[in-house]
């Protein structure tokens, strides 16, 4: 009987440790994103979608977790994970210094320049980028590295937007030789109804710059090798080429 009772209080007091209760919390994770399309989106009720997405989903719930996520802009997701206001921060770059425990690459970029096969321009490299109107993206000019700062002295025939939309529109309008992005994310605009091209135009993809690895942040340690186990299941298993298959497709 009084076994019986030692084992009873051992339960209730197992049961009622904070470390059970945490071990069930933890199957639920913040994971912050920076969204853009096709990698991240929201539609309007405010559900997730996206390339990255999917992967990073995919991979914790091989591993029995539920992502919660949230968006933030890409300076504030860095900032709140180095507080530690949320679990996980995606598409980090260890130059981004988060201080945080970073995952295997689960994501490349690749930056391209994009120019109308009508303008029949000759670009091998990054100095054949001189003299041409260029469009690029925020902050092109510290993330494409010092041989292309040096092509973006002249601000009369460069320029940085946020609105990837917008570069595409401009290339199609000849107020711009060249745009310069993320290939995926420009296929995207490209194709996409709310760029407003009516008419799409054969164009040129110049690959000049070095692929860009990312990995996601994690405050804590546990929660990275889980990632990392997840990420190579659904890579072994297929599931990792049918999410990247899934997004070759135009919007």
């Amino acid at each position: 009987m009084k076994r019986i009772k030692v084992a009873f209080i051992l339960m209730i007091f197992f049961f009622l440790s904070p470390d059970f209760s945490l071990s069930a919390q933890d199957k639920i994770i913040s994971v912050g994103f920076a969204p853009v399309p096709p990698y991240v989106m929201l539609d309007s009720c405010g559900a997730f979608s996206g390339l990255e997405y999917e992967i990073i989903n995919e991979s914790f719930a091989a591993r029995g977790y539920t992502v919660k996520p949230e968006a933030f802009p890409l300076a504030r997701l860095i900032e709140t994970v180095k507080e530690g206001g949320i679990d996980v921060a995606a598409r980090i770059l260890p130059s981004h210094e988060t201080g945080r425990y970073l995952s295997d690459i689960y994501i490349i970029f690749n930056n391209i320049a994009l120019g109308l096969q009508s303008s029949r321009l000759k670009i091998n490299s990054v100095t054949d980028l001189k003299g041409k109107s260029i469009v690029a993206f925020q902050r092109a000019s510290i993330v494409l590295g010092p041989e292309f700062a040096l092509m973006t002295d002249d601000k009369t025939r460069y320029r940085e937007v946020a609105n990837q939309a917008l570069q595409i529109r401009m290339l199609f309008a000849g107020r711009a030789d060249l745009v310069i992005g993320e290939a995926r994310i420009l296929n995207y605009y490209l194709h996409a109804k709310e760029t407003g091209i009516e008419s799409v135009k054969p164009v040129v993809e110049y690959h000049l710059f070095p692929e860009t690895p990312y990995r996601v942040a994690f405050v804590n340690r546990q929660h990275k090798k889980e990632f990392n186990l997840g990420l190579a299941e659904i890579r072994q298993n297929g599931k990792y080429d049918e999410i990247i298959q899934k997004y070759l497709l135009a919007p």
